[in-house]
């Protein structure tokens, strides 16, 4: 016990102190644990009697110097990286401060691939220009899909020259596990004296095993966002930023971030992050080969009558936790969602392309096996219908969230502050999109605000909203906001 606490700064500190504590007279109202509504109680235990404040000895997320900066620097030599920040407000915080930490008012980003609305929202807080995506999206190009070399080789020398570009801005992994050559993008990105910004959400756990594609901090990128709760073992909502401090400031970034936090951060959730570093360290590479042999016979398996699966492809491309089966329409999606499902097995999420599921560390043989009984038995189903299948149902949506043509009236940061109204979208043709449409999953906006719209994108709502999609910034009564008649607008 006290070898593991050794390891774990911030729950050393905070069983000193519930070993201290005869009676708090202090927040939290709920006094660790003792005036909480029974039911809740009873689901969580003991962890309300560290569910504390910022008491002597517990330091502070603001102005870190003891148990929580001691914490994070161990997190930092797992990666690597200069400066570790820990986040209790999720990767979109981390995302947003990166951004708004490295790209100064006026700059642009450049974008090499589909990105999540949260970078958007740390547009907005910077008062930068996006440079969107355009040219290598084809209609055969999965969504959110990562740039090649040469494709990213051609936009940055397009932009040669540019003295307005902060920052570029790379997602990789997408949700589906599709890994960029991070190393390589960066050194482009270098060259031209640029620093480069990984959106990493799902990927914290990578370079824990050979067959895993290396973390983007190895391969160089100067600012690199995990969501420790996606892959690692930490509660929903931890997340960290990791910073090599060459061509950007840690300490801007720092700020950023804590602008956008809460002054009164979780203990439960600093003591996740605190366990998952350490985990990182002392099982991340057990628990990752223990998990690569059991996934193994799924990644081996070859099943007749399968429609365009997404096979495992080979070391260092793919994330050999995620599994992602296309279907032939929505309606088979969802068939095999309701059928793992049924076996006590839920997957990620269901759209009009395939079923995403993320094994996780915790994969047992008996799920693998189920899994792939389910699935054998859905591709029987399907075969007889799969020659029906067409590219132009699985890539409808491609070419609207992979950013292509899209026209701008106006920058993110005046459409924030432009007044708005909602309109149906039936009457919405020509106005100009106030708040990003964004389908969950995954969490990419098909529309920007300051996005002019157009038939294509009314079309591709009525689509959505008619085949059950949830859509955030689309209202029940299927109007949205675009910006009010008379707001001044401005090139972007």
């Amino acid at each position: 016990m006290q070898k593991v606490l050794g390891e774990t700064p911030i729950l050393r500190q905070l069983t000193v102190q519930v070993q201290r504590s005869r009676f708090p007279l202090h927040v939290p109202g709920h006094q660790q644990g003792r005036v909480l509504p029974g039911v809740l109680s009873t689901w969580l235990g003991s962890a309300p009697l560290i569910d504390l404040t910022e008491l002597p000895g517990l330091d502070n997320l603001h102005d870190a110097k003891e148990c929580i900066a001691e914490s994070a620097a161990l997190a930092a030599t797992h990666y690597g990286s200069d400066t570790c920040l820990y986040s209790v407000n999720g990767s979109s915080a981390g995302v947003m401060a990166a951004i708004a930490g490295v790209v100064r008012e006026g700059q642009s980003v450049l974008f090499l691939n589909p990105f999540h609305v949260s970078a958007w929202r740390g547009l907005v807080q910077a008062g930068a220009i996006p440079i969107l995506p355009t040219g290598w999206f084809g209609p055969s190009a999965e969504r959110l899909g990562v740039p090649k070399l040469e494709d990213v080789a051609q936009v940055l020398q397009a932009h040669r020259g540019s003295g307005d570009i902060g920052a570029v801005y790379l997602t990789s992994p997408t949700y589906r596990g599709d890994a960029a050559d991070v190393g390589a993008i960066a050194s482009l990105v270098h060259e031209q004296g640029l620093p480069i910004i990984v959106d990493e959400a799902h990927g914290a756990h990578f370079g824990l095993h050979r067959a895993l594609p290396p973390h983007s901090v190895a391969q160089g990128a100067d600012v690199v966002v995990h969501s420790v709760h996606k892959t690692l073992p930490g509660l929903t909502q931890v997340a960290w930023v990791h910073v090599r401090k060459s061509r950007v400031t840690p300490e801007r970034i720092a700020d950023a971030l804590y602008n956008l936090t809460t002054t009164s951060p979780s203990y439960l959730l600093l003591a996740s992050l605190d366990a998952a570093q350490a985990w990182l360290r002392l099982e991340g590479e057990a628990a990752a080969q223990h998990a690569y042999e059991v996934l193994r016979p799924l990644w081996n398996d070859e099943l007749p009558g399968r429609v365009g699966a997404n096979h495992y492809c080979g070391r260092n491309t793919r994330d050999f936790l995620r599994r992602f089966e296309r279907g032939t329409a929505l309606s088979a999606s969802r068939r095999l969602q309701k059928q793992l499902e049924q076996a006590g097995l839920f997957p990620e999420y269901a759209d009009a392309e395939g079923v995403l599921s993320i094994f996780g560390f915790g994969v047992t043989p008996a799920v693998v096996s189920s899994y792939q009984d389910i699935l054998a038995r859905w591709l029987a189903a399907e075969a007889p219908v799969a020659e029906l299948f067409t590219q132009r149902e699985h890539m409808r949506l491609s070419p609207v969230a992979a950013h292509a043509a899209i026209r701008f009236a106006m920058p993110p940061r005046a459409v924030w502050l432009a007044e708005r109204e909602y309109t149906s979208l039936t009457a919405c043709k020509g106005r100009i999109a106030a708040l990003p449409i964004t389908p969950y999953p995954p969490g990419v906006p098909v529309i920007w605000p300051g996005q002019v719209l157009d038939e294509e994108t009314v079309d591709l709502l009525q689509t959505l909203r008619a085949e059950g999609t949830e859509v955030h910034g689309l209202k029940a009564d299927g109007t949205l906001a675009v910006v009010a008649e008379g707001a001044p607008a401005e090139r972007g």
